[in-house]
């Protein structure tokens, strides 16, 4: 679990640095009811708004998710118009990502419109230890072993 916090933690500052690179700086207090992004920012240029959730795999199968994504997708200005939608994802997971927004109604398989999927690498810790065995237990296991002489 603490993995997984840890993960989601990278994903949510790779995606805020993604939509701080577009404008979108201002961070936002939304006056709505019901359940809040994770990430609400302001472009202050332009006057828009934009919605950020991290999902990551083990989310995939929660309904709460899914009511989350269908919830933000669907939100509208007071003028109706969409709102910038990101999802931050680890690149590994993106196709899973996609298939799920594709199943919900949110995305057809052509993507583009307002809700965008942006996939961030995963920190060389996670990456090692979803490959398996990293680099300092590979070479703790070959000084116990005596192999590799």
């Amino acid at each position: 679990m603490r993995r997984d916090s840890a993960l989601r933690a990278h994903v949510r500052r790779a995606l805020n640095d993604h939509m701080s690179s577009l404008g979108y700086t201002t961070p936002r207090a939304l006056g709505i009811s019901g359940s809040t992004p994770e990430i609400v920012r302001r472009n202050p240029g332009r006057g828009r708004i934009a919605f950020g959730e991290t999902v990551l795999r083990s989310d995939l199968a929660l309904s709460s998710c899914h009511e989350r994504l269908k919830s933000f997708s669907q939100r509208r200005t007071r003028s109706r118009s969409t709102i910038l939608f990101f999802i931050g994802v680890v690149e590994t997971q993106r196709k899973e990502v996609e298939c799920l927004l594709e199943e919900l109604g949110i995305r057809s398989a052509l993507g583009g419109g307002h809700v965008q999927i942006v996939p961030v690498a995963a920190p060389e810790s996670a990456a090692s230890q979803t490959r398996g065995t990293s680099s300092r237990q590979a070479a703790a296991i070959v000084k116990k072993t005596g192999s590799g002489k």
